[in-house]
């Protein structure tokens, strides 16, 4: 029997969405499946780099920038038309390259159009229950609304969190009724535990700035970082959240600067336990959840997950969170210095056997039709 062709699709907003396939990714190949990625930009750059032998197609993503003055989450409202008829376009395509490539199932991160009834489909999303901004709260019930339409119809949609009350998403996927078809997963991270075998002795910094998001927010969040950086005498590290490039230069004091880190040196730099000053994606906080280490969070202006994920834990005593228009990393660092600061949940590795069950599944489909 030939080995089943799985496609994996993630979104094009950030690099978050690639990152935390990279786990789904191994677990496929490990179980014997041959896996096809589809994507582009830098996603795609950044799973070339991590899966350089894998089979991979172009596919436009929603290509959605964040303006300077306007927040994420209004411009984002008013994008819905055009996004709207980018997941018609995708939802098109999807069916000739199930043809083409010969995909038994299908693995759709956050894009919407991704699911087809003739192959077994997965929807991931930490976001069920969209939080709208502020002057439009109404629609949230909209969007809540339309995420769940989309997620039914797929065959299954996966939560990467834990069900339970210790969970990393808060009321972006708790507190509501779900889906019927809805799985918790745990979290996904791209670090893996035999990483640590390989430790080595690696950079030893005490701060490790992870850049990331979509531009011109990923630029502005990057200057303001090399406005205050370095802080005392600590040695600092800025990840600038641009994959090709892995070499790491001096550019100051104390201070050193890469494009990108690949999953293996950068879980390396972070288990020797620096201070991580990020962005409150969902995939970055499963990503520093999974190596324990103290973090500021710095959030996306404007993009309301990222304000109420950094909230939620900063009020949870896991992390310090500041705006990015009040930023002051020596404040931030003071209150973890000063602060007792919770253990992170545990982390659940619940995610292999929902990729077994799939790949059964998608197998058994295919069966019934042969």
């Amino acid at each position: 029997m030939l080995p089943q062709r799985i496609l994996i699709c993630p979104l094009d907003w950030g690099l978050g969405h690639a990152t935390r396939c990279i786990p789904l990714i191994r677990e496929l190949k490990y179980s014997g499946a041959e896996v096809v990625i589809a994507s582009d930009g830098l996603q795609l750059a950044l799973l070339r780099e991590e899966f350089p032998d894998t089979e991979f197609i172009r596919l436009r993503g929603y290509n959605v920038k964040y303006s300077h003055s306007t927040g994420a989450a209004l411009k984002i409202l008013f994008e819905i038309p055009r996004i709207a008829f980018k997941v018609l376009q995708e939802h098109i395509r999807l069916k000739k390259i199930i043809r083409e490539y010969r995909i038994s199932g299908v693995i759709s991160d956050n894009r919407y159009g991704l699911w087809n009834k003739q192959v077994k489909t997965i929807f991931i999303t930490h976001q069920l229950n969209l939080i709208a901004p502020g002057i439009f709260s109404i629609s949230g019930l909209l969007l809540r609304w339309a995420v769940r339409f989309f997620a039914r119809q797929f065959d299954e949609c996966w939560i990467p969190d834990s069900a339970s009350q210790e969970n990393l998403s808060g009321k972006l996927s708790h507190g509501y009724k779900l889906p019927s078809n809805t799985r918790f997963i745990g979290l996904l991270s791209r670090f893996d535990l035999t990483f640590e075998n390989g430790n080595g002795n690696g950079n030893k910094y005490d701060l490790v700035a992870l850049v990331s998001g979509p531009e011109p927010q990923r630029t502005i969040f990057e200057n303001k970082l090399l406005a205050q950086l370095p802080l005392r005498d600590l040695r600092c590290l800025i990840l600038r959240g641009l994959p090709g490039k892995n070499e790491i230069t001096n550019i100051r004091k104390n201070l050193d600067i890469a494009d990108h880190q690949n999953s293996r040196q950068l879980h390396k730099i972070l288990l020797k336990k620096p201070v991580v000053i990020c962005r409150a994606g969902y995939s970055t906080l499963m990503d520093i959840a999974f190596t324990g280490n103290l973090a500021i969070l710095i959030p996306t202006p404007g993009q309301t997950e990222q304000e109420y994920l950094a909230a939620m834990l900063d009020s949870k005593g896991y992390y310090v969170a500041q705006k990015q228009k009040d930023m002051n990393l020596e404040k931030a660092l003071e209150r973890l210095e000063c602060n007792p600061v919770e253990k992170i949940a545990s982390y659940h590795l619940l995610y292999p056997a929902a990729v077994r069950s799939f790949l059964q599944s998608a197998q058994g489909q295919l069966q019934n039709k042969a």
